[in-house]
Protein backbone atom coordinates (compact mmCIF):
# COMPACT_ATOMS: atom_id res chain seq x y z
CA UNK A 1 0.00 0.00 0.00
CA UNK A 2 1.09 3.56 -0.63
CA UNK A 3 -0.36 6.65 1.06
CA UNK A 4 -0.54 10.28 -0.01
CA UNK A 5 1.56 12.84 1.86
CA UNK A 6 -1.38 14.84 3.25
CA UNK A 7 -4.31 13.63 5.33
CA UNK A 8 -7.61 15.06 6.62
CA UNK A 9 -9.11 15.01 10.11
CA UNK A 10 -12.46 16.77 9.61
CA UNK A 11 -14.75 18.04 6.85
CA UNK A 12 -15.67 16.68 3.42
CA UNK A 13 -12.92 15.82 0.89
CA UNK A 14 -12.59 14.25 -2.55
CA UNK A 15 -10.01 12.90 -5.00
CA UNK A 16 -10.03 10.89 -8.25
CA UNK A 17 -8.11 7.89 -9.56
CA UNK A 18 -7.99 6.89 -13.24
CA UNK A 19 -7.04 3.33 -14.14
CA UNK A 20 -4.39 3.66 -16.87
CA UNK A 21 -3.60 -0.02 -17.39
CA UNK A 22 -5.19 -3.13 -15.92
CA UNK A 23 -4.08 -6.24 -17.83
CA UNK A 24 -5.77 -9.59 -17.11
CA UNK A 25 -4.91 -11.09 -13.69
CA UNK A 26 -4.09 -7.67 -12.21
CA UNK A 27 -6.14 -5.73 -9.68
CA UNK A 28 -6.33 -2.56 -7.58
CA UNK A 29 -7.66 -1.54 -4.19
CA UNK A 30 -8.31 2.18 -3.79
CA UNK A 31 -9.57 4.24 -0.88
CA UNK A 32 -8.43 5.78 2.39
CA UNK A 33 -6.00 4.87 5.19
CA UNK A 34 -4.93 6.21 8.56
CA UNK A 35 -1.20 6.68 9.26
CA UNK A 36 -0.94 3.30 11.00
CA UNK A 37 -2.42 1.37 8.06
CA UNK A 38 -0.05 -1.50 7.23
CA UNK A 39 2.07 -0.52 4.19
CA UNK A 40 3.14 -4.15 3.70
CA UNK A 41 -0.44 -5.35 3.21
CA UNK A 42 -3.25 -4.49 0.78
CA UNK A 43 -5.51 -1.53 1.50
CA UNK A 44 -8.42 -2.64 3.69
CA UNK A 45 -6.32 -5.24 5.49
CA UNK A 46 -6.64 -3.80 9.01
CA UNK A 47 -8.79 -1.49 11.14
CA UNK A 48 -6.93 1.57 9.85
CA UNK A 49 -7.88 1.38 6.16
CA UNK A 50 -10.89 1.09 3.84
CA UNK A 51 -10.79 0.08 0.18
CA UNK A 52 -12.76 -0.59 -3.02
CA UNK A 53 -11.41 -3.47 -5.12
CA UNK A 54 -11.48 -3.53 -8.92
CA UNK A 55 -12.41 -7.22 -9.02
CA UNK A 56 -16.19 -7.59 -8.50
CA UNK A 57 -16.37 -4.12 -6.90
CA UNK A 58 -15.88 -5.58 -3.42
CA UNK A 59 -15.30 -3.24 -0.47
CA UNK A 60 -12.75 -4.22 2.17
CA UNK A 61 -12.15 -3.31 5.82
CA UNK A 62 -10.33 -5.43 8.42
CA UNK A 63 -9.70 -8.01 5.63
CA UNK A 64 -13.44 -8.62 5.31
CA UNK A 65 -14.83 -8.23 1.81
CA UNK A 66 -18.48 -7.30 1.20
CA UNK A 67 -20.43 -6.76 -2.01
CA UNK A 68 -20.64 -3.07 -2.92
CA UNK A 69 -20.85 -2.43 -6.68
CA UNK A 70 -19.89 -3.73 -10.09
CA UNK A 71 -16.14 -3.93 -10.74
CA UNK A 72 -14.00 -1.35 -12.49
CA UNK A 73 -11.14 -1.57 -14.96
CA UNK A 74 -8.90 0.09 -17.51
CA UNK A 75 -10.12 3.52 -18.58
CA UNK A 76 -12.47 4.01 -15.62
CA UNK A 77 -12.22 7.08 -13.40
CA UNK A 78 -13.08 6.49 -9.77
CA UNK A 79 -13.99 9.15 -7.21
CA UNK A 80 -13.38 8.93 -3.46
CA UNK A 81 -15.34 11.06 -0.99
CA UNK A 82 -14.90 11.13 2.78
CA UNK A 83 -16.90 13.08 5.35
CA UNK A 84 -15.63 13.41 8.93
CA UNK A 85 -17.27 15.24 11.87
CA UNK A 86 -15.85 18.48 13.30
CA UNK A 87 -16.34 17.71 17.00
CA UNK A 88 -13.93 14.81 17.64
CA UNK A 89 -10.65 15.11 19.55
CA UNK A 90 -8.81 14.36 16.28
CA UNK A 91 -10.69 17.11 14.45
CA UNK A 92 -9.83 19.71 17.09
CA UNK A 93 -6.15 18.71 17.38
CA UNK A 94 -3.13 19.97 15.50
CA UNK A 95 -0.63 17.48 14.05
CA UNK A 96 2.23 16.37 16.28
CA UNK A 97 5.32 18.53 15.93
CA UNK A 98 8.56 16.78 15.04
CA UNK A 99 10.63 19.21 17.08
CA UNK A 100 10.83 16.79 20.00
CA UNK A 101 11.48 13.63 17.95
CA UNK A 102 14.87 11.91 17.72
CA UNK A 103 16.82 12.76 14.55
CA UNK A 104 18.46 9.76 12.87
CA UNK A 105 21.07 9.85 10.07
CA UNK A 106 20.68 7.06 7.51
CA UNK A 107 22.52 6.88 4.17
CA UNK A 108 23.40 10.59 4.23
CA UNK A 109 19.79 11.61 4.95
CA UNK A 110 18.24 12.81 8.21
CA UNK A 111 15.01 11.23 9.46
CA UNK A 112 12.79 11.84 12.47
CA UNK A 113 12.26 8.70 14.52
CA UNK A 114 8.62 7.92 15.24
CA UNK A 115 7.19 4.85 16.95
CA UNK A 116 3.87 3.48 15.78
CA UNK A 117 2.26 1.78 18.83
CA UNK A 118 -0.13 -0.16 16.57
CA UNK A 119 -1.52 -2.53 19.23
CA UNK A 120 -2.35 0.25 21.68
CA UNK A 121 -3.78 2.43 18.92
CA UNK A 122 -6.06 -0.39 17.72
CA UNK A 123 -7.53 -0.83 21.18
CA UNK A 124 -8.33 2.88 21.50
CA UNK A 125 -10.14 3.18 18.13
CA UNK A 126 -13.72 4.39 18.34
CA UNK A 127 -16.31 4.95 15.59
CA UNK A 128 -17.34 8.46 14.56
CA UNK A 129 -20.97 9.36 13.95
CA UNK A 130 -21.75 10.84 11.51
CA UNK A 131 -18.97 9.84 9.13
CA UNK A 132 -19.02 8.11 5.75
CA UNK A 133 -17.26 7.25 2.51
CA UNK A 134 -18.89 7.41 -0.92
CA UNK A 135 -17.26 6.05 -4.07
CA UNK A 136 -17.97 7.14 -7.66
CA UNK A 137 -17.46 5.36 -10.98
CA UNK A 138 -17.23 7.63 -14.04
CA UNK A 139 -19.27 10.28 -12.26
CA UNK A 140 -21.97 7.92 -10.94
CA UNK A 141 -22.43 7.68 -7.17
CA UNK A 142 -22.18 4.01 -6.13
CA UNK A 143 -23.74 4.69 -2.71
CA UNK A 144 -22.39 4.66 0.84
CA UNK A 145 -19.40 2.30 1.02
CA UNK A 146 -18.61 2.75 4.71
CA UNK A 147 -20.06 4.73 7.61
CA UNK A 148 -19.30 5.18 11.32
CA UNK A 149 -15.60 5.22 10.44
CA UNK A 150 -12.96 4.84 13.12
CA UNK A 151 -11.76 8.20 14.41
CA UNK A 152 -8.45 9.33 12.97
CA UNK A 153 -6.51 11.14 10.27
CA UNK A 154 -7.27 9.82 6.75
CA UNK A 155 -4.99 9.78 3.69
CA UNK A 156 -5.78 8.82 0.09
CA UNK A 157 -4.24 5.38 -0.47
CA UNK A 158 -3.84 2.72 -3.17
CA UNK A 159 -2.72 -0.89 -3.52
CA UNK A 160 -1.81 -2.33 -6.93
CA UNK A 161 -1.45 -6.02 -7.76
CA UNK A 162 1.10 -6.98 -10.45
CA UNK A 163 1.37 -4.56 -13.41
CA UNK A 164 -1.76 -2.45 -12.91
CA UNK A 165 -1.08 1.31 -13.13
CA UNK A 166 -3.22 4.27 -12.07
CA UNK A 167 -3.07 8.08 -12.04
CA UNK A 168 -4.24 10.01 -8.98
CA UNK A 169 -5.82 13.47 -9.27
CA UNK A 170 -6.08 15.43 -6.01
CA UNK A 171 -7.80 18.36 -7.75
CA UNK A 172 -8.86 21.06 -7.89
CA UNK A 173 -10.07 20.18 -11.41
CA UNK A 174 -11.74 16.77 -11.72
CA UNK A 175 -12.85 14.78 -14.75
CA UNK A 176 -16.17 14.00 -13.07
CA UNK A 177 -16.77 16.57 -10.30
CA UNK A 178 -19.66 15.30 -8.10
CA UNK A 179 -22.78 17.44 -8.18
CA UNK A 180 -24.67 15.70 -5.37
CA UNK A 181 -22.26 16.55 -2.52
CA UNK A 182 -20.26 19.48 -1.18
CA UNK A 183 -16.54 18.88 -0.76
CA UNK A 184 -13.03 20.29 -0.87
CA UNK A 185 -10.44 18.84 -3.25
CA UNK A 186 -7.57 17.07 -1.51
CA UNK A 187 -5.23 19.55 -3.20
CA UNK A 188 -6.44 22.17 -0.68
CA UNK A 189 -4.57 20.26 2.03
CA UNK A 190 -1.26 21.32 0.49
CA UNK A 191 -1.28 24.77 2.11
CA UNK A 192 -3.62 23.51 4.84
CA UNK A 193 -0.90 21.15 6.06
CA UNK A 194 1.70 23.94 6.00
CA UNK A 195 -0.53 26.07 8.24
CA UNK A 196 -1.29 23.21 10.68
CA UNK A 197 2.34 22.14 11.05
CA UNK A 198 3.53 25.73 11.43
CA UNK A 199 1.02 26.31 14.25
CA UNK A 200 2.05 23.03 15.92
CA UNK A 201 5.74 24.03 15.79
CA UNK A 202 5.01 27.52 17.14
CA UNK A 203 3.04 26.09 20.06
CA UNK A 204 5.90 23.71 20.83
CA UNK A 205 8.27 26.65 21.17
CA UNK A 206 6.04 28.67 23.50
CA UNK A 207 4.43 25.91 25.59
CA UNK A 208 5.21 22.32 26.44
CA UNK A 209 1.64 21.35 27.27
CA UNK A 210 -1.03 23.02 25.14
CA UNK A 211 -4.55 21.72 24.54
CA UNK A 212 -4.76 20.64 20.93
CA UNK A 213 -1.10 19.59 20.63
CA UNK A 214 -0.98 16.43 22.66
CA UNK A 215 0.41 13.13 21.53
CA UNK A 216 -2.14 10.31 21.07
CA UNK A 217 -3.12 8.62 24.37
CA UNK A 218 -1.37 5.36 23.48
CA UNK A 219 2.00 7.14 23.38
CA UNK A 220 1.70 7.87 27.11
Amino acid sequence: MVRASHGVRKGAWYFEVTVDEMPPDTAARLGWSQPLGNLQAPLGYDKFSYSWRSKKGTRFHQSMGKHYSSGYGQGDTLGFFIELPDETETAKALPDTYKDKALIKFKSYLYFEEKDYVDKAEKSLKPMNPSRMLFYKNGVNQGVAFENLFEGLYFPAISLYKSCTVSVNFGPHFKYPPKDIKYQPMSDMGWGAVIEHTLADMLYHVETEVDGRRSPPWEG
